[in-house]
């Protein structure tokens, strides 16, 4: 019976204790940093053979800036909808097997996605521009896709998304006010 009563209690303190705790609604910089540095050991630098793969592919960095006046919703959905165009080329059967941490940078890739959902659902303000920023975006992705298939998923192919991925996710990282 006492040990009964003690359960409840405890049960009862815990629920307080979590719900009382403030949710964030945010990216979080410490697994964008992990999914950096798990993109960047995977391999080594990028391979001398593969330079006449490297076409230069236009970056949107307007997508994820902010400034002083305006809000930052805007950018921080696009960096939102960048984690998910991530997950979506890296859904791909046909990465190279040499590619050391692999499934590590998908699982916290998928859990950013997951965690973070709530972002897509704050409050539009009027000048936000999100719908824009993700046009933009999605032209992006869609010539890293390109890359991708006129090269048939070979591996040069894929060094050059990975160096791609990892310039995305370095200037998110730098040019962010909005990651928690």
């Amino acid at each position: 019976m006492v040990l009964q009563s003690f359960t409840w209690v405890t049960i009862i303190l815990c629920f307080v204790d979590v719900s009382a705790v403030p949710i964030t609604c945010g990216l979080q910089r410490r697994l964008v940093d992990k999914s950096h540095c798990l993109l960047e050991s995977m391999s080594g630098r990028f391979p001398m053979e593969c330079l006449e793969h490297n076409l230069p592919i236009a970056f949107p960095s307007a997508a994820f800036q902010t400034s002083e006046t305006a809000e930052s919703g805007g950018a921080e959905k696009a960096a939102y909808e960048t984690l998910k165009l991530i997950d979506t080329l890296f859904a791909n059967d046909s990465m190279p097997t040499s590619w050391n941490n692999l499934e590590d940078f998908q699982d916290i890739i998928y859990r950013q996605i997951e965690e973070s959902k709530c972002i897509m659902s704050k409050t539009q303000s009027p000048q936000e521009d999100f719908p824009a920023r993700n046009v933009t975006l999605k032209t992006y992705f869609d010539k890293i896709a390109t890359v991708l298939k006129e090269k048939e998923s070979s591996d040069c192919a894929w060094e050059v998304v990975r160096k791609e991925i990892l310039y995305t996710l370095k200037f998110i990282l730098q040019s962010s006010s909005y990651l928690i």
